[in-house]
C-alpha cells in the first residue's frame, strides 16, 4: 500500500510496510487520513545518513500516535467540539495511548544500508514510544548499519527479534530500526536535494523545508473507532462536500473522487520553534545545491521548430537565466546574514572603491594615492597590512569621488606597471567600511561611543 508525500522539495512515492509492520502502518495511514503531517518540518538532516520529520512542533519531542489524537479530541469540552476547527489544538500527552508498542519488522544491517529505507522512530530510543515521527535513510552506507548488534542477526535467523531484544537491554536494544516502508519512487531527486541541504549544529535546515501534505493513495485498514468526529474536527473535510452538505460538480475528475481537502494553515498551530525563511524555488540554489546551470539545461530544445519560435524560446530561456542567478545571488546573500556575515542582504558593495593587488611590498599609501590621483585629485588609497609586524600584504582599495573617475582608472590602471611590479586592478565586492559604520552605530547606541562589552569581557550586564 502507498502514499504519496510532498514536500518543498518534489514528490516521493511511499510504499509501506503493511505486512511486516501492520500496526505501524495503520497508524501511520490514519494519521495521514486526519492530515496530521499537513505542512510539518523536516526538522533534522544528517548528511549522507538520514532526516527526520513527522513531528507538528518541530524539535523532535512532540507527534503522537492516532489513538492518542482521538483521545486528546475526545477529551475537549463539548462546548470546543461543536466548532468546525479546533485551534489551539488539545495537548496529546494527557492521551495514555499517545504511543504505539515497539512491535514491528525489525530492519536487519543490509536494509538498513539502502537509500530510502522508511523507518518508525522511537522517541528519544525509549522502548515503546512510537508515535508519529519517522526518518528516511538518504544514501546507502549510511552507517546505521553499523548500529545493529551483531546479536540480532543471530536472532533473526533463529526466528526471534522482538522479545530477547527487549530483555536483553543496553546497546542491544538501544538501536532498533522497525520497518514503515521503502521510498519507491523518486522521480524529482527529493533525497538527493534533502542531503545537500544548507543545516545548522542541530541538523536543521537554515530554510524551512516541509511536508506540505501526504496523500494515500490505498488503505486497506479499516478506520478506528472516533475517526469521523476527528477529521470534523481537525477541519478535514471530504472533497465531495460542503458546507452545506451539497456534492460539487468540481468535485470529481474524470470520474475519480478528489483528494479530502486539508486544514487551512501554513505551519502547524503545535509548532514551537522559530519561524525561517520557507524553502521554495528561490532558495534551492543556497539549501539543496542546486546548480542553475543543471537547471537551465533542462529547458525544452526542439530543432524541428521554425526560427520565430526558436528566437522566442532563446528569450524566454535567456530571461529564465537571469532569473535563476538572480535568486541565487538573492538566497546566497540571505544565508549569510543569517550567518551573520553580512548585516543586511540588501547591502550592495561602493561602486566607487577599487580592489588592487601584486603590490610590490615596498610600495605605501602616498605612492599609490599619488598613481591613481590622475583621476581622481581626492582619491584615497588603503593598502592592508599584517595587524602584529605592519607588514605590506600586498593588496589596497582605493576609494573616488566618482563612479565615473573610478571606471576610468580601471579600464587604464589595470596590468600597469608600479614599482617594478605588473598589478592587477577589480572592482571592490568589499562590505567592510558598511561593517565598520554598522559596528560604529552599535556601540553608539550602547552608550559614550563605547562597546562596554568588549572593555570587560562580554560581561557589561546590558541585561540586567
Amino acid at each position: 500500500m502507498s502514499i504519496l508525500l510532498e514536500t518543498t522539495f518534489g514528490d516521493l512515492v511511499i510504499d509501506l510496510d503493511i505486512e511486516g509492520s501492520p500496526a505501524l502502518a495503520k497508524n501511520f495511514l490514519k494519521l495521514v487520513a486526519a492530515r496530521y503531517y499537513t505542512n510539518t518540518l523536516i526538522y533534522n538532516v544528517v548528511p549522507g545518513k538520514y532526516s527526520q520529520m513527522g513531528d507538528p512542533k518541530g524539535d523532535g519531542t512532540g507527534g503522537c500516535s492516532i489513538y492518542g489524537l482521538i483521545d486528546s479530541y475526545r477529551s475537549l469540552p463539548s462546548s470546543t467540539k461543536s466548532k468546525t476547527s479546533i485551534s489551539p489544538p488539545p495537548d496529546v500527552t494527557t492521551s495514555q495511548r499517545r504511543f504505539l508498542q515497539s512491535h514491528g519488522r525489525q530492519l536487519n544491517s543490509s536494509e538498513l544500508n539502502q537509500k530510502g529505507v522508511v523507518i518508525a522512530m522511537e522517541m528519544g530510543n525509549v522502548p515503546h514510544t512510537i508515535g508519529s515521527q519517522f526518518l528516511i535513510t538518504l544514501s546507502e552506507n549510511n552507517g546505521l548499519n553499523d548500529l545493529v548488534p551483531v546479536d540480532f542477526e543471530e536472532m533473526t535467523n533463529n526466528g526471534d527479534r522482538d522479545n530477547n531484544l527487549d530483555e536483553k537491554g543496553g546497546n542491544l536494544r538501544s538501536h532498533k530500526y522497525l520497518s514503515l516502508g521503502k521510498v519507491a519512487e523518486d522521480s524529482q531527486n527529493v533525497l538527493s536535494k534533502l542531503n545537500r541541504a544548507y543545516c545548522d549544529d542541530d541538523g536543521r535546515p537554515f530554510a524551512d523545508i516541509r511536508i506540505q501534505r501526504i496523500l494515500v493513495i490505498h488503505d486497506p485498514f479499516d478506520d478506528p473507532s472516533g475517526m469521523v468526529d476527528l477529521l470534523k474536527w481537525r477541519g478535514v473535510n471530504a472533497a465531495d462536500e460542503k458546507g452545506n452538505g451539497e456534492k460539487s460538480e468540481k468535485d470529481d475528475f474524470n470520474g475519480y473522487p478528489l483528494a479530502p481537502q486539508s486544514p487551512g494553515y501554513e505551519r502547524p498551530p503545535e509548532e514551537t520553534v522559530a519561524i525561517r525563511i520557507q524553502a521554495d524555488y528561490t532558495t534551492l540554489f543556497a539549501t539543496a545545491g542546486w546548480d542553475d546551470e543543471e537547471n537551465i539545461s533542462q529547458l525544452p530544445n526542439n530543432d524541428e521548430e521554425d526560427e520565430e519560435a526558436k528566437q522566442k524560446r532563446l528569450e524566454l530561456q535567456k530571461k529564465q537565466e537571469e532569473e535563476w542567478k538572480k535568486k541565487q545571488d538573492t538566497s546566497r546573500a540571505v544565508m549569510l546574514e543569517m550567518l551573520g556575515d553580512l548585516p543586511s542582504a540588501d547591502i550592495q558593495a561602493p561602486e566607487n572603491v577599487l580592489f588592487v593587488c601584486k603590490l610590490n611590498p615596498l610600495t605605501n599609501d602616498e605612492d599609490l594615492e599619488l598613481i591613481f590621483s590622475r583621476f581622481d585629485r581626492n582619491a584615497k588609497a588603503e593598502i592592508i597590512r599584517d595587524p602584529d609586524t605592519g607588514a605590506s600584504l600586498q593588496y589596497a582599495f582605493v576609494e573616488f569621488s566618482t563612479k565615473e573617475s573610478c571606471n576610468e582608472a580601471y579600464l587604464k590602471m589595470n596590468n600597469s606597471l608600479v614599482d617594478d611590479r605588473r598589478i592587477r586592478v577589480d572592482f571592490s565586492q568589499s562590505v567592510a567600511k558598511v561593517w565598520d559604520r554598522y559596528h560604529k552605530r552599535y556601540r553608539n547606541e550602547l552608550g559614550g561611543g563605547v562597546d562596554r562589552g568588549f572593555l570587560d569581557g562580554g560581561n557589561s550586564g546590558r541585561g540586567r
